[in-house]
């Protein structure tokens, strides 16, 4: 076996892995909105819950979120490459510290101005709602240290080779929520549920914490500004942040626009934490796998194992979000149906959860395209262009919602935020092959072209039979057909990415025989 294959193998294992992690973690996020539907519906209670939640995270993503990962992790690689460990542990330890003390100060601020900044994020709402939503907003807002602790760990440990561990932290932060629901909701109510959410986040930051230890961190009072690492790290920054902005500035404009509809934000939430469970599954798994290879490979020189990663990574990505794209388009309703309508979630509710889903669905391909070629100008220290790409693609966000939401409501709101993924995934993309790096070649567009095609005729035998079957069973039946349809074109079509995974597949039976 020569190296290549033996990393392959290596990388495919733990993907494998970390699939199965993020999907049982997101199996476990739709329990939670579940219950969270059952419980509380789109009433009032849900609506300022909903908008609670929101607020810190939208905060945290617009002021750093977007940071801590993407300027840790290739500055932490070049020194361990380039310097030595011992250096690179200090430049970790200054840049926790800083970290510590930005959300430190963000949840200060948020905490005095909940008030306010409830009535900048969902205007429309009506005055007991809003008033809900800052006391359960004020609960929430320490999460935000514990969520920059979290992904601090998070670059630390995927730097020397742990993605399992990171990969379980949204797992067990969902089991503290649906623990809460099973055991303690009807007692304690929506109130003991934001102190849940706040118990989820610490324990994403706890549970890393003796892994990271082990690997040599260690917590100092030290915060050397002077460093050129960290000057360095912050000069890579705003940058960064910027281009981070599209997703947290589309659940912004979301939130305020539906906030005019009755029941619109939570309609939006349910509709938008689906889609992200759907297309994070496996968008996850590839970009946080392959970004601390992407920044090795970058510090080493090595052109033509960014290019192989890359190639690889778009074409997985492709085969597999594809098909989930048009499955979504002709299922959604028969989907949240399943998923939601029970308890105080009725069947009004549910249609207009599967109208935004149905339209967020069509931005899924872009944002797996948008998150890999933005991980590899991060990993290349290029942050210029992925920040002058996302600014544009928030103008046309805006545009678009301007234009879509008033003809044609809630789906105009979620086909705003596609197209502003769009704008932002081809722009990025455009920049790569203008600066002479050709993500893919002709014979990988020609392949996703076949994806593309085996999708479509998989749509339409899936809408075919959902017209003959319905409930639980039929979309259950119809799923299993469409994929098995899917992959099947695919094989007949050439497609080679299928045909590598079968070959694979096979090839493991015969060896375990």
């Amino acid at each position: 076996m020569n190296p290549n294959e033996k990393k392959n193998g290596g990388m495919m294992k733990t993907a494998l892995i970390m699939v199965v992690i993020t999907l049982s973690a997101k199996l476990l996020g739709m329990l939670r909105d579940i219950l969270l539907a059952a419980s509380y519906g789109t009433t009032s209670a849900a609506v300022a819950y909903d908008t609670a939640s929101r607020l810190p995270l939208i905060i945290f993503d617009f002021v750093i979120g977007g940071v801590i990962t993407a300027s840790f992790i290739p500055i932490f690689n070049e020194i361990l490459v380039k310097k030595s460990k011992r250096e690179a542990l200090d430049f970790a330890s200054s840049y926790v510290n800083i970290i510590l003390i930005i959300t430190t100060v963000i949840t200060i601020i948020g905490v005095v101005f909940s008030g306010a900044l409830v009535g900048l994020l969902a205007p429309d709402v009506p005055d007991d709602t809003a008033s809900l939503a800052a006391s359960l907003s004020r609960i929430m807002f320490p999460m935000i240290i514990f969520t920059g602790l979290a992904f601090s760990f998070v670059g630390f440990l995927q730097s020397f080779g742990n993605f399992l561990l990171p990969a379980l932290i949204s797992l067990v932060s969902n089991l503290v929520m649906v623990l809460y629901f099973l055991l303690f909701n009807e007692t304690f109510g929506i109130f003991g549920l934001a102190f849940a959410m706040l118990i989820g986040w610490a324990v994403q930051a706890f549970i890393q914490l003796p892994a990271t230890l082990k690997n040599g961190f260690r917590f100092t009072l030290k915060t050397d500004f002077r460093s050129p690492y960290i000057k360095k790290s912050f000069a890579m920054a705003l940058p960064i942040l910027i281009s981070s902005w599209v997703q947290p500035f589309c659940n912004l404009i979301n939130t305020r626009f539906s906030s005019s509809i009755e029941g619109g934000i939570s309609a939006m939430g349910y509709a938008n934490r689906l889609y992200l469970i759907i297309v994070g599954v496996f968008t996850f798994v590839a970009t946080n796998l392959l970004f601390p290879y992407f920044s090795k490979a970058k510090a080493e020189g090595d052109a033509a194992e960014e290019a192989r990663l890359t190639r690889t990574s778009v074409r997985s990505l492709m085969l597999i979000i594809l098909p989930i794209t048009v499955g979504i388009w002709v299922l959604s309703e028969p989907i949240v149906t399943v998923i939601y309508q029970r308890g105080e979630f009725n069947a009004l509710d549910a249609k207009m959860t599967a109208e935004a889903l149905r339209f967020f669905s069509l931005g899924m391909p872009f944002y797996a395209l948008n998150e890999v070629s933005t991980k590899k100008f991060f990993a290349e220290q290029k942050t210029l262009p992925p920040m002058l790409t996302a600014l544009i693609s928030i103008v046309f966000n805006f545009v678009f919602v301007l234009l879509l939401s008033g003809k044609m409501g809630i789906g105009g709101i979620a086909l705003s935020s596609a197209l502003a993924v769009l704008v932002n995934a081809v722009l990025n993309i455009a920049l790569r092959y203008i600066g002479g790096d050709k993500i893919l070649a002709w014979s990988d567009i020609i392949q996703i072209l076949i994806m593309l095609l085996s999708s479509l005729a998989m749509g339409a035998s899936v809408f075919f039979l959902s017209q003959k079957f319905s409930g639980f069973f039929g979309t259950v039946i119809c799923v299993f057909v469409g994929a098995i349809v899917y992959f099947v074109i695919c094989l007949a079509l050439g497609e080679s990415m299928t045909r590598m995974t079968v070959s694979k597949f096979f090839s493991i039976g015969r060896s375990k025989k």
